[in-house]
């Protein structure tokens, strides 16, 4: 069984519907940030980044950092087709674009949501806050003409990359508008909205419980 340390609507979303799409068995840890919860001495013994999610592999081996999980649950399970291989010819395009959502846009959110994490007096700052939305405007644009296939991400079809994207567009102050301006992005999100996996899990971090354990 596979553990998963959750928190709604964090990084964790896309993890949990990549253990839906696998069809794997699992439990949810909720660790409430709010709290602080992600900082004491019991996760810091799962995770010593002190980041959610993180997960626990039936072996017992912890991993953290979405895009880490990712891959290991994407290659731990080649016939769902989640994550190319390494000897496919698409395995170059996906890391690189697997690796900028979450070095790239991911962050982006911080600062936009939590703009006092980025000054030295820990005031939240307007400045800080407006230059996020445009480097998060700059970001969702170069998805919107990196996107190869229809709706998806990669020609291939739909992998991890479109669960990851999809995420991304859930921290969006304004969805409308930003699908309004990335109409191939809205496509690409749409398509994963129709997967079980993803509906299922989506209402679970928009409706449930504050804390929940399967």
């Amino acid at each position: 069984m596979y553990k998963l340390y959750w928190e709604r609507l964090s990084g964790a979303i896309a993890p949990q519907v990549l253990l839906e799409e696998i069809d794997a068995d699992y439990r949810k840890v909720h660790v409430n940030m709010a709290a602080n919860e992600h900082r004491e001495p019991a996760f810091r013994r799962v995770n010593p980044v002190m980041r959610v999610p993180a997960l626990e592999l039936p072996d017992g081996t912890v991993i953290g950092e979405t895009s880490a999980i990712t891959l290991v649950l994407g290659e731990q399970n080649p016939q769902t087709r989640l994550v190319p291989m390494p000897e496919e010819a698409d395995r170059p395009a996906f890391l690189f674009w697997l690796a900028a959502m979450a070095a790239n846009g991911y962050p982006i959110f911080s600062r936009v949501w939590h703009p006092e994490q980025f000054t030295i007096d820990g005031v939240p700052s307007e400045s800080v806050r407006l230059c996020a939305e445009q480097h998060l405007e700059e970001f969702f644009s170069v998805m919107e003409q990196s996107i190869a296939g229809a709706p998806f991400f990669l020609p291939r079809g739909f992998t991890a990359l479109d669960i990851y994207l999809t995420m991304l567009t859930e921290w969006s102050a304004d969805r409308a508008a930003l699908f309004k301006s990335n109409p191939r992005i809205e496509a690409l999100c749409a398509a994963v909205m129709e997967r079980p996996s993803y509906r299922t899990v989506i209402s679970e971090h928009m409706n449930g419980p504050l804390k929940a354990a399967d």
